[in-house]
């Protein structure tokens, strides 16, 4: 027996579905079994990110439900190109409506730096009410779900120096799927008239809606060039975007591509993956942007920053989101840097914004999008542009 699709994107208030999916299972009559994995979406400013999971729970009309307890640190950065970390397998579940989740996390939670040195991490409430995911999740007996949750870590890692707060703060990007109503789009990025493999380069699947557009899944690009975006929810239509950028073993860019998209493509239960090849050219020239951030967040915001151009999506245009960086809060000043950002001669306009994020008095995610600012890039030079940032209502 099967049911519809199952959870929704938390923590950003988009749901994905309304309904749950399953394989039959031999269980006890009005009871069904539920599996928990954790991937990560790939981050290069960092070489580990360390949570401590103690105890997953999901949220019904009998309350809370402990599904496992793992009590185990797991480093995000490990789990892409495919690798999972299970954190429950085949616990039984009763039957019936679902509609939030929770990992609640231990002190244990570390960041390592790309010179070595590991620091404290800390996670606003993730030990009190937990990290929570929103859900819309109804089970049906006798089937079993397997629920991946994507930690992004790229989004969730922030620098914010002011008060005793520490350095370093997690305000988790989670995201929750049901395996068998997602699908997946694949491809190989190469150097253009060349055939030579981009490898490391950032590939993400977008989405465009009235607020403009939103990374719903990213990954890497392996040393041959290929990549996979999996745990696409169905239903939807993606677009494929990358800017490869290659560094050297310091960590420094050593060639800035121009940003290419696919046209639009549809995952659906008829059509579950789909293929996007490209090659790509090596910029003009490439320019920076850099500026401040008023008012600086407040713990628990945080704040990122998008840079978006107008891209050909196959037979249209569409503003899409190039580059994603977090911004650095210290003391009572807010800052950020979008670096080797492509240009075509003579300059290129990007767009930016400051995506904000808070917590309300529930612990629930509040996220606001500030105004869009248009700015002129030249290459070898550094423009400065000061943003706003919405202010999230309590």
């Amino acid at each position: 027996m099967q049911v519809r699709e199952i959870l929704s994107i938390a923590l950003f208030g988009t749901l994905l579905g309304a309904c749950g999916s399953g394989t039959s299972s031999a269980t006890p009559s009005g009871t069904a079994k539920m599996s928990v994995s954790l991937v990560d979406a790939p981050s290069s400013g960092y070489l580990e990110v360390n949570v401590d999971v103690q105890t997953v729970q999901i949220a019904g009309s009998d309350g809370w439900v402990v599904l496992g307890t793992p009590n185990k640190v797991v480093n995000l950065l490990a789990l892409t190109g495919g690798v999972a970390e299970t954190l429950v397998k085949d616990v039984p579940i009763r039957e019936g409506h679902y509609g939030q989740m929770r990992l609640v996390l231990g002190p244990n939670n570390t960041v390592k730096l790309l010179d070595g040195t590991v620091h404290p991490l800390k996670v606003p409430s993730g030990q009190q009410s937990g990290v929570k995911l929103t859900v819309n999740f109804d089970v049906q007996a006798g089937t079993t779900s397997d629920i991946f949750i994507d930690f992004d870590a790229h989004k969730s890692v922030f620098v914010h120096e002011a008060g005793a707060s520490g350095k370093y703060i997690m305000r988790p990007t989670v995201r929750a799927y049901d395996r068998m109503m997602t699908g997946s789009i694949s491809g190989t990025l190469t150097v253009a008239g060349a055939s030579t493999p981009l490898p490391n380069a950032v590939v993400t699947a977008q989405t465009v809606g009235t607020t403009g557009p939103s990374v719903a899944r990213s990954t890497t690009t392996n040393a041959a060039g290929h990549y996979v975006l999996d745990l696409l929810p169905r239903d939807f239509t993606y677009y494929v975007v990358s800017q490869p950028v290659l560094y050297d073993l310091a960590t420094a860019p050593t060639a800035s591509y121009g940003p290419k998209a696919s046209g639009p493509l549809a995952i659906s239960a008829t059509t579950p993956t789909a293929t996007f090849d490209a090659a790509f050219s090596l910029a003009a020239g490439a320019g920076a942007v850099t500026g401040a951030i008023t008012p600086a967040a407040i713990l628990p915001q945080v704040d990122m920053v998008q840079a978006r151009l107008p891209l050909t999506a196959g037979s249209s245009t569409q503003t899409l989101i190039v580059r994603t960086v977090p911004a650095t809060v210290s003391s009572s000043s807010e800052n950020y840097a979008l670096t080797v950002l492509p240009v075509t001669l003579p300059d290129t306009t990007y767009s930016l914004v400051v995506e904000r994020r808070s917590l309300d008095v529930s612990g629930n995610d509040v996220v606001q999008v500030g105004k869009i600012v248009d700015v002129l890039v030249f290459p070898d030079t550094t423009t400065t542009a000061n943003l706003s940032a919405p202010v999230p209502p309590p």
